[in-house]
């Protein structure tokens, strides 16, 4: 059974999975298995998606001041614009990779930065959506986070774009607010 038919039978409509439309393809789901990074299980009768995933906040610390890096948008060879705001890198963890290199890659691929100093690991957790990527799929997340602490000498080892086969990822600093 193709991947399509499975979805199919399970109740998910993939008709607005676009890049177009901001989120991914079947044919994007179907690498994501291939790779390794996902797998689709029956849970309580639903089909699900697992991911196994590190999230790393990226701090910054210039003078007195504490800055978070934020991936603001997505913007799609298309022309599609999707608007993030997400305070974190995230990154599929491959099969052959414990979740610490997983955040070394994610820190490397997404800005540019080979990361020699103090990952710290901040806890693990468990949790459950209906995935934004592959809209109507529910998705199982197995979350590690992390958090770097970086300073102004940093800063030119570090990009703020990311470019990859079909979009452009922009990230910016905000400044941290006391709390």
């Amino acid at each position: 059974m193709n991947l399509a038919q499975l979805l199919l039978e399970n109740g998910i409509n993939t008709d607005n999975w676009s890049h177009d439309r901001g989120n991914k393809t079947i044919n994007d789901l179907q690498t994501e298995i291939e790779l390794g990074e996902s797998s689709l299980e029956s849970i309580d009768g639903t089909l699900a998606r697992i991911v196994k995933v590190v999230k790393i906040v990226v701090n910054v610390r210039l003078g007195e001041r504490e800055f978070i890096l934020v991936e603001d948008k997505q913007i799609f060879f298309t022309g599609a614009i999707r608007q993030r705001g997400i305070e974190n890198l995230s990154e599929k963890i491959k099969p052959d990779e414990t979740p610490t290199q997983a955040a070394c890659r994610a820190l490397k691929e997404e800005i540019g930065l080979d990361f020699d100093g103090e990952l710290i690991f901040k806890g693990e957790e468990t949790h459950q959506q209906n995935s934004p990527s592959y809209p109507g799929l529910n998705s199982y997340y197995q979350m590690f986070d992390y958090q770097i602490v970086l300073t102004a000498a940093d800063l030119d080892r570090l990009r703020f774009s990311e470019v990859q086969q079909d979009k452009i990822s922009l990230f910016t600093l905000v400044e941290k607010q006391n709390s």
